[in-house]
Formats: structure tokens, sequence, C-alpha cells
């Protein structure tokens, strides 16, 4: 049974592997082109997660995001 899936599994997981990678492949292709002159910056896909909150409204009021958080030393809001 192993010897019948074995040589079909390397190719199938590969595949996998790429379909599941590919916006990081193709942005690294783009990164590449652009680092030997041939992109333009324009041109590199910047999805993801955006760590800081966009609308002023849902931020925190301790300051987290913000160069006078607590963890940095600032003082306690209330």
């Amino acid at each position: 049974m192993i010897r019948k899936v074995g040589p079909w599994m390397v190719p199938v997981l590969f595949g996998v592997l790429v379909a599941t990678h590919w916006t990081d492949i193709t942005r690294y292709v783009k990164i590449t082109q652009m680092s030997q002159g041939q992109g333009h910056p324009e041109w590199v896909p910047v999805e993801g997660a955006k760590k800081y909150p966009q609308d002023p409204a849902d931020e925190i009021p301790d300051g987290t995001g913000e160069f006078d958080a607590v963890k940095r030393g600032a003082p306690i809001v209330r």
C-alpha cells in the first residue's frame, strides 16, 4: 500500500505547500525583483493583519501602541 501511495505523496504535499504559501512566494519574488532594480514598490502586495487599531475610537486608553504607553514608563491614565 505504501509503495503505491508513496510516489504520489511528494508531489501532492509539494502542491499543498505551494498553494498555502502562494502569497508569500509572490511577495518574495517581487521583493527580489525590486532589490535587483527591476520592480516597483507598488507591485508588492502588502496584505496582512494590522497590529494597531485603525480607528481612534477603538484604541485602548492605557496607550497601547503609543510611545507614551505604561510599559514604556508613562504614568497610568485613569
